[in-house]
């Protein structure tokens, strides 16, 4: 039985947590988070170092702000636990790097939490192109969003705005999709912090790829939405689901709907196979080192704007 602590019980942590006690083979030991008060008969604790201490954990699951994450998976890897991470790995692709070279160095699992890759949805259509039955021409993300709140409205925590708390889901899901691009633009909302995001990243298969995004505070919260045109389909999508299908063989099953998952099935199945392969002594099947080639586009496009650098 794998033993996980989950630091932060926002909505992210939440979701491991349910994900954690339908998962076979995995039980939760303990939760991390000084803002919480009560969680029922599960153990609570107001740091890692106190649950380190009292839990022979053989897992953690770091689902806390941006700002906390690099520091709270070093100390769980100065003590030769396994960190599975919520993206985007700290404020900056430098504190995933230096994460990454530690856990090498102690020899200690390090994976990253990309949610939106374990969905089966996303799983056949990587399947698809990987066996050219769908060639992309164009793939288009596009969603209207309610505000950035709390941490995640504050550029001093979160590392940015729209493009690294949300577009960086889609811009991952383009690259594990289609390589990596050959250029790569955008243009960022005005103002302290972008709200929205306008970007493009060629590639060298001649398809284009597109993140549009808008997270403003008048609007209701909404499913990004994607788009698929190719040279034998076309694929639509809205939210978790799959909303037309033309031209392409074998679409898969909706997944059932759980309330207990605010982002879609993508946690349970990430639960699922990182508990399989501690348990069989293996590393986390997706290395951290997977959201760095996102990472590089988020901070070049920061970069070019002169905006979080």
């Amino acid at each position: 039985m794998i033993r996980w602590l989950v630091a932060g019980v926002g909505q992210a942590g939440r979701c491991h947590v349910a994900a954690i006690q339908k998962t076979p083979g995995a039980t939760l030991a303990g939760l991390i988070d000084p803002n919480v008060k009560d969680k029922g008969s599960t153990p609570l604790f107001p740091d890692l170092a106190a649950a380190l201490n009292d839990v022979d954990a053989d897992a953690i699951v770091v689902a806390t702000p941006n700002d906390t994450q690099a520091g709270l998976a070093q100390i769980a890897l100065d003590a030769g636990v396994p960190v599975l991470c919520e993206k985007p790995i700290g404020k900056t692709r430098a504190e995933a790097e230096a994460l990454d070279a530690q856990a090498k160095e102690l020899r200690v699992p390090l994976g990253v939490v990309l949610n939106q890759r374990a969905q089966n949805h996303s799983r056949w259509i990587k399947a698809l192109i990987e066996s050219e039955a769908l060639v992309p021409r164009t793939v288009t993300f596009t969603g209207n969003l309610a505000g950035l709140t709390g941490w995640h409205a504050d550029p001093n925590r979160s590392g940015g705005g729209v493009l690294r708390t949300i577009g960086l889901h889609y811009i991952d899901l383009l690259l594990w999709w289609l390589g990596a691009p050959s250029a790569v633009q955008a243009s960022l909302s005005d103002g302290p912090q972008e709200t929205g995001i306008d970007v493009a990243l060629a590639f060298s298969s001649g398809c284009m790829g597109h993140v549009k995004i808008e997270a403003v505070n008048e609007r209701a919260d909404g499913p990004v939405c994607c788009i698929i045109e190719g040279e034998s389909g076309r694929v639509e999508m809205s939210g978790h689901s799959i909303t037309s299908v033309n031209g392409l063989p074998y679409p898969p099953p909706a997944e059932p709907h759980d309330d207990d998952f605010f982002f879609g099935p993508g946690h349970l199945a990430v639960i699922e196979e990182a508990t399989r392969a501690l348990d069989k002594g293996e590393p986390f099947p997706v290395p951290l080192t997977e959201v760095f080639p996102a990472l590089a586009v988020v901070e070049e496009l920061y970069k070019a704007v002169g905006r979080y650098t």
